[in-house]
């Protein structure tokens, strides 16, 4: 490979960098931006509860507020670590797919909308889940750091590298 061609490629793996960097960057700030909002929301729909007009606040928008927020947290959590270490972390985003999975059985069952078979269905997707999240903790992939090779080596340098 000629010098020009790798200098070509150093400067397009640094743009690329920067620009998921400024991608994830921008949907975290959104996600915050909507973990703050549902907060506020959610706490504004619950005053009118908590004094004499009980009509106006329902039990079950509450609940399905608390359970979204929990799951814009896991996903919030989930763009965090891509960030943090370069990687998709699989335990985490099975972690998100859960809260999200039992936030719609949760909800399901408070709107009395589920039959049985329903409820058997969403428990195997959550226990799947789980123990999908389960087997990601206790078999992390192995990273081989001295065999990764990057993006503007050539194979002879690796090869040299080697001897």
């Amino acid at each position: 490979m000629s010098k020009t061609q790798d200098t070509m490629q150093k400067v397009l793996l640094y743009f690329f960098r920067m620009a998921v960097a400024v991608a994830f960057n921008l949907i975290i700030f959104l996600l915050l931006v909507g973990l703050g909002v549902e907060i506020v929301r959610s706490v504004w729909e619950l005053t009118p509860g908590l004094t004499k007009n009980a009509t106006a606040w329902s039990f079950r928008d509450l609940v399905g507020r608390i359970l979204s927020l929990v799951v814009i947290l896991e996903l919030l959590r989930a763009f965090v670590e891509y960030f943090q270490f370069d990687r998709i972390r699989l335990h985490v985003l099975l972690e998100a797919g859960a809260a999200f999975v039992l936030r719609e059985l949760m909800l399901s069952l408070l709107d009395e909308k589920i039959s049985g078979l329903n409820v058997l269905i969403w428990s195997l997707a959550v226990i799947v889940l789980v123990l999908g999240r389960t087997i990601a903790l206790m078999f992390p992939p192995i990273l081989w750091s001295t065999s990764k090779r990057s993006l503007t080596e050539s194979p002879q340098k690796e090869q040299e590298r080697k001897d």
